[in-house]
């Protein structure tokens, strides 16, 4: 088991941190509230400025967020940093800000542009954060062009090859299964997407298996997170850390 998948019941992420205290999503406060809760790990997104520096935040442009309709890469990095996110006028992170300000907190990224990649592989390195990253993708071209420049840092399973994967547990490919999930240290997915169900006990026996763990997205009831962990689940991606952390401390 890598450094970033400590030994651990079950795991909890924070999906782009916790806003459930006013923070914007993705801020150095959403990730400082997450923590503050007992959650180990943080779910984020990176993007590329347009003077290449590693930033976290989710959508293509800021119009959800600040009604600006500009991509996130027609930005400088000073440019981004001038302007206000949310309620409380926090401002956007940049990757090397989270990792130096959280040394011992484990980040999972989602690579969201093929710009993204060289800055965000430069950080993680030049910090030495390799034991502390999960780096993966929808692409799994900008996955595994991550994955080149760092060998060894965990991994979950990029879009096309989770259906893979769902393809040959079907099938009862087992040995191709086997060689598919022999470099992923998990696969994080919905419980379902159209016909497809992936919480059942008998795909995330077989899965972990092989030593992948199984990681559900976007889990915000406690309902939830305990049938999913009753059914072997390893970690759930949650927008409500405090609550689910209150659950699992036995307080809820």
């Amino acid at each position: 088991m890598k450094p970033y998948l400590s030994p651990a019941e079950f795991r909890v992420f924070a999906h782009r941190g916790s806003s459930e205290a006013g923070a914007a999503e993705n801020t150095i406060e959403a990730f400082r509230f997450a923590f503050d809760q007992g959650v180990d790990y943080i779910e984020t997104d990176v993007q590329a400025t347009r003077d290449g520096v590693a930033v976290l935040f989710h959508d293509s442009d800021l119009r959800r967020l600040t009604g600006i309709n500009k991509p996130v890469n027609q930005f400088t990095l000073d440019e981004l940093k001038a302007i206000a996110l949310g309620k409380q006028s926090q401002r956007v992170a940049t990757l090397e800000e989270a990792l130096s300000a959280f040394p011992d907190g484990r980040f999972n990224l989602d690579l969201k542009t093929k710009d993204a990649i060289a800055p965000t592989v430069e950080v993680i390195r030049r910090l030495s954060a390799e034991r502390r990253v999960l780096v993966s993708s929808f692409s799994g071209a900008r996955r595994l062009a991550a994955l080149s420049s760092l060998p060894g840092v965990a991994t979950s399973a990029d879009a096309l090859t989770v259906l893979r994967i769902w393809t040959y547990y079907k099938l009862r490919l087992i040995k191709r299964l086997g060689r598919l999930l022999k470099d992923l240290d998990a696969i994080q997915v919905p419980v379902g997407a159209g016909p497809i169900r992936f919480d059942t006990k008998n795909f995330i026996e077989t899965i972990q298996s092989f030593g992948t763990e199984v990681h559900f997205w976007t889990i915000n009831s406690v309902a939830e997170a305990k049938r999913l962990k009753e059914l072997g689940a390893r970690g759930i991606v949650t927008d409500g850390s405090k609550l689910v952390m209150n659950w699992l401390s036995n307080k809820y």
